[in-house]
């Protein structure tokens, strides 16, 4: 067991550090693109490259499926049926990447030339640019089956120099925007995009092929293990349905009511909420592969005691870098952006509030997915996402005021936290939702408000933007780090760190 822990903590250590690395690139590289493209054409970008995503909303459930699948046979010690399960998986994906693509030359194309509001004279870079992304979204799908494999063996190191890569062939694609002054940029940067699609899929398939034997053949599969995968994927397809059309849903309503400047802000948004969650994400990344093979062992209170903890800690640590970005929203953008699109700032603070429930969901999502039993959480929680798009688009037409989308989102995650740990519950009878609420959420919770709390302090008694920014990070930091000290941290681990800190 305690080897175990320590696997988490190491592959913890090595997500966190390609998160360090990753988060500098990732937003200079939307300066860069959004400074090069304009607001008008970042604004394409993110509408266009949208409509992909909602076409290819299957890959976010088989990629949820491969992992749990891979994970649980990795725990029972069946390396045949290992073997006939990726096997499976593969098959399931390359079917996956036909349908996206027939999808989206038929339903998609004609949405993208009839519905969305484009002006004519960027018409055609908006169909080019949607073919790119296209090509894109399918290599993303192919690429699944092998991280997930990765995933799965907790071979985290590996997965973050391919997603350091990833983020560095971006940047490259938006430095490489100068190469189409002369013609269309958005039509080349889409180009360069997708190339670099291309390359961190075949960086995934050639390490896992190397290092994982079930993935050195495509031939091996299984009916029985196809129709079980296919089954979990049909009933969570609709949850994964609903909670892409939610989000990318958002910014087709908000582009009927202002067009692509409000898309610019909504696309930024998106970058800065991904961003910061993926830091909170690598503490729930590293422990899911774990708790997924306690539940196939059958070590119930190993798994609850690790779903516990991924909550906790995954929302410090997403509260310790929200704070200070709340708080100093304002200055932090108009640092990173040289012009900043109107609604941005209000956006990203209610997005970054949402973010905490979203987190949350993921974690308890990753026990009822364990489980193998997903209809209930696919019906509730989806519907309760999709019934957010009605329900935006009326607040919008009373109020006429953007940011009450982001707002009206970040209550209705918290009430499909509450529904998901009663699904919990209901499926594993150890679950104990009052632990998982006091331990998971409302400790960790306290904690996060107590330091917005004193930032916002800080923040109104200095006046120097560079004495402020650090002032409000450290405090932050601190006021987190001492009372996650008191409060949260049992006993016998605050004796390990100190014996670590000791050597």
């Amino acid at each position: 067991m305690q080897q175990a822990d320590r696997r988490i903590a190491r592959n913890t250590l090595y997500l966190y550090g390609r998160m360090l690395l990753t988060v500098w690139i990732s937003l200079y590289t939307s300066r860069i693109v959004l400074e090069r493209l304009g607001i008008d054409d970042y604004g394409v970008y993110s509408v266009v490259g949208g409509i992909v995503t909602i076409l290819s909303f299957l890959n976010g459930t088989m990629s949820a499926a491969t992992s749990r699948f891979i994970s649980y046979e990795l725990g029972t010690g069946d390396l045949p049926r290992l073997s006939r399960t990726f096997g499976a998986s593969m098959r399931v994906h390359i079917a996956l990447a036909v349908i996206v693509l027939i999808f989206a030359e038929t339903i998609g194309l004609w949405y993208v030339n009839t519905r969305l509001v484009i002006a004519p004279g960027r018409l055609f870079a908006a169909n080019a640019t949607y073919q790119l992304s296209v090509l894109a979204a399918m290599a993303a799908i192919i690429q699944v089956p092998y991280s997930a494999a990765i995933m799965s063996h907790e071979r985290m190191d590996a997965y973050a120099f391919i997603a350091i890569a990833n983020v560095v062939l971006k940047l490259l694609a938006a430095l490489g925007i100068t190469l189409f002054a002369t013609s269309d940029t958005l039509v080349g940067y889409a180009a360069l995009m997708a190339v670099a699609a291309i390359a961190v899929c075949a960086m995934y398939g050639i390490f896992a092929a190397r290092n994982f034997p079930e993935c050195r053949s495509l031939h091996a599969s299984d009916r029985a293990i196809t129709k079980a995968m296919l089954g979990f994927c049909g009933w969570d397809s609709y949850g994964n349905l609903c909670f892409t059309a939610r989000s990318q849903g958002t910014n087709v309503v908000l582009n009927h009511f202002g067009g692509t400047v409000l898309n610019a802000a909504c696309g930024l948004t998106m970058t800065v909420n991904g961003t910061v969650n993926s830091f909170a994400g690598t503490v729930v990344s590293a422990f899911r592969p774990q708790i997924i093979k306690e539940y196939a062992a059958r070590s119930y209170d190993r798994m609850l005691s690790l779903l516990n903890n991924a909550a906790c800690y995954a929302l410090l640590l997403l509260g310790l870098l929200i704070v200070p970005i709340i708080v100093e929203m304002h200055t932090l953008l108009g640092l990173w952006l040289v012009d900043v699109p109107p609604y941005t700032v209000a956006f990203c603070r209610l997005s970054l509030v949402a973010a905490c429930g979203e987190l949350l969901n993921t974690v308890v999502a990753i026990g009822i997915h364990a489980t193998g039993r997903v209809f209930r959480i696919s019906f509730i929680s989806g519907t309760l996402y999709l019934l957010e798009l009605p329900a935006m688009w009326l607040l919008l037409r009373l109020t006429h005021m953007p940011p009450v989308v982001y707002a009206l989102h970040a209550c209705a995650v918290t009430a499909i936290l509450l529904a998901n740990t009663l699904i919990l519950r209901h499926q594993l009878p150890a679950f104990r939702v009052r632990r998982f609420w006091w331990r998971g959420v409302l400790r960790p919770g306290a904690v996060i408000a107590i330091a917005a709390i004193a930032a916002i302090a800080v923040h109104a008694a200095l006046s120097s933007i560079w004495l402020r920014l650090f002032a409000v990070a450290l405090t932050s930091l601190a006021v987190t780090a001492t009372l996650t000290w008191l409060i949260i941290l049992p006993p016998d681990v605050k004796v390990s760190l100190l014996k670590k800190l000791k050597k």
